[in-house]
């Protein structure tokens, strides 16, 4: 199955799509901003669009409008006391009407939209393996570094700001990583999965354990078992990676219902 350095570079991004995510997913659900990851997902559309109309460079550029979006985001809902849904879907609308024009008034692009839509793994190049442990890395480091702030952000930010700890810039570091973790791992889980990727290792993890620090560990550990049983069967039956991934997750998910409850 590995004879092929296309295959390696395609297991490698499955495998650390997942983990990368998977770090962040027990505070995506705790803080229950589940849409924030979809509307983030689906706001790449627009950077994708302006990629494809400038002829720059497709990752980069994205990643660079979906950072300043989640910056705008935070910014908007705090400064004007706005909540954060209504802001969310008023840039969520935005986007994609932004990326609908520019789509359409782009005459000669031959880029493969789909994959960015869908999720392919067999394009992920050893460029973009380096990209997602570095990204991976930066997950870990920061959710270790900034524990005790992340874990008063998800669980009490009320009480955090009267023992005075400062969850703001937190906060917002925790956003810019996030919106980067999305457009990173388009590439391989696809917009459409991406979604389910941040929810489904968390929520399996939370039927076992009630801990922050041992749901994300399971996380990562679905995560990486479920990027080896996903593609093996995208293997074995010619389907995609990304949806066999999901799809073997949301099974675990409706096993661990059946667990006793941790």
């Amino acid at each position: 199955m590995f004879s092929f350095s296309f295959l390696v570079y395609a297991f490698l991004g499955a495998l650390l799509s997942g983990i990368s995510l998977a770090v962040f997913a027990p505070f995506v659900t705790l803080r229950r901003i589940s849409y924030l990851g979809e509307a983030l997902s689906h706001i790449a559309f627009a950077g994708i669009a302006i990629a494809i109309l400038t002829g720059l460079n497709l990752t980069v550029i994205t990643l660079i409008f979906v950072m300043l979006i989640a910056l705008g985001i935070t910014l908007l809902a705090k400064r004007h006391n706005i909540q954060e849904s209504n802001t969310i879907t008023i840039f969520l609308s935005l986007s994609m009407a932004l990326g609908i024009i520019l789509i359409s008034i782009s005459k000669n692009y031959s880029f493969d939209l789909s994959s960015y839509l869908f999720g392919n793994v067999l394009l992920v190049t050893k460029s973009e393996v380096i990209s997602l442990v570095v990204l991976s890395i930066l997950n870990i480091a920061f959710v270790c570094f900034f524990y005790k702030e992340l874990f008063y952000l998800t669980y009490n930010p009320v009480m955090a700001k009267v023992y005075r700890i400062r969850t703001d810039l937190v906060n917002l570091i925790f956003m810019l990583l996030l919106a980067a973790n999305i457009v990173i791992n388009v590439k391989s889980a696809g917009i459409i999965l991406v979604t389910a990727q941040l929810i489904l290792p968390a929520v399996i993890a939370f039927n076992f354990v009630h801990q922050l620090s041992k749901a994300i560990l399971i996380s990562i550990l679905v995560a990486i078992f479920s990027a080896f049983i996903g593609f093996y069967f995208s293997f074995q039956l010619n389907l995609p990676t990304g949806a066999c991934i999901v799809v073997f997750e949301a099974i675990l998910y409706f096993i661990s219902l059946l667990c006793p409850d941790g």
